[in-house]
């Protein structure tokens, strides 16, 4: 059945591949951004609105004007943060909470049944060397600029989960990969395995689940309507750990294979959360997703995927 669908932060990565798709599917589409779009935002979408959406009374009256049966949550603001981006990872992690706050509230103002909000994986407190359901709790007490943001992304969640009269789903990405993200070529991954300084880390165990730009978009059109409200990660069906997909990437785009370090090394070299990410990290599973509505990633493996991103993928 067509819906209206608003989509914030539709100039986003996620933004950008999911408005073709809901157009496809015959859903009438309104494109919510902060500044004037650029005009391939302006064409997948039937409409148009800009609106700050830290500013509660326009984002209300933007919303309500588009009278949505979904509201689709596509503002980023988690990304990584080194030890000297403290006070710009907090701003960032207040900033995120509130924008998800503010959503909710437009959203059931404008009479919305249904909120669907991006949160991530990559939250989760790490436990040994499993591999994460949704029912793992995130890792709000994790030190330094990392609990702030892991805080702002509960709290999207607890604002989107917990509204009463108001349907809230929220998909928790693995590490964005696709077209102007940062494992494209010039992005911040790969400017950093091309300049070696990226290394495998001790064993190399820290896991990594990836999700394509194809597959977030894809999951959010899953999602839309007759699914349970609640968490459901949106990864591949294999999460990797540091030391097999690094040095696959490192040769994909044409580099030598990462330096080794021992974790003493990287702690005195690296920033916090880098070596976390690199040596506990866990990864998580589609599995409640897959179950509930038969979502099948179009990208199963990381490998395919890189492939298919640096021109390695026949055709």
């Amino acid at each position: 059945m067509p819906l209206r669908v608003v989509v914030a932060g539709a100039s986003g990565v996620v933004g950008r591949t999911l408005l073709p798709l809901l157009r496809a599917r015959g859903h009438h589409v309104t494109a919510l951004v902060r500044r004037c779009p650029d005009r391939s935002c302006a064409e997948q979408a039937d409409e148009v609105v800009t609106a700050d959406v830290l500013d509660l009374a326009a984002l209300r009256e933007a919303l309500t004007a588009a009278a949505p049966d979904v509201v689709v949550d596509q503002i980023a603001g988690f990304g990584p943060a080194g030890p000297h981006d403290a006070e710009a990872a907090r701003r960032a992690a207040d900033r995120r909470a509130a924008t998800a706050g503010n959503l909710v509230v437009a959203a059931v103002a404008a009479g919305a049944r249904r909120v669907v909000a991006q949160s991530t994986a990559a939250a989760y407190r790490p436990h040994g060397h499993e591999v994460l359901d949704e029912d793992a709790p995130l890792w709000t007490d994790a030190p330094g600029c990392w609990g702030d943001l892991v805080r702002s992304i509960a709290s999207v969640e607890e604002a989107v989960l917990t509204c009463p009269g108001i349907e809230g789903v929220a998909l928790r990405y693995g590490a964005l990969y696709g077209p102007a993200t940062e494992f494209a070529p010039g992005g911040t991954v790969h400017e950093q395995v091309r300049g070696s300084a990226l290394p495998v880390v001790g064993d190399g165990f820290g896991l990594t689940s990836f999700t394509h730009l194809d597959d977030a978009a894809g999951a959010v059109l899953e999602v839309l309507d007759d699914i349970d409200p609640g968490a459901y990660n949106v990864v591949d069906n294999e999460p990797a750990e540091c030391a097999e997909w690094l040095p696959a990437y490192a040769r994909m785009i044409g580099c030598p294979a990462p330096v080794s370090l021992t974790v003493e090394q990287a702690e005195a070299q690296l920033d916090w959360l880098t070596v976390h990410r690199l040596t506990e990290q866990r990864g998580a599973t589609n599995f409640r997703l897959r179950e509930t509505v038969g979502w099948r990633p179009a990208w199963p493996s990381w490998r395919e995927g890189f492939a298919e991103l640096l021109g390695h993928w026949p055709g």
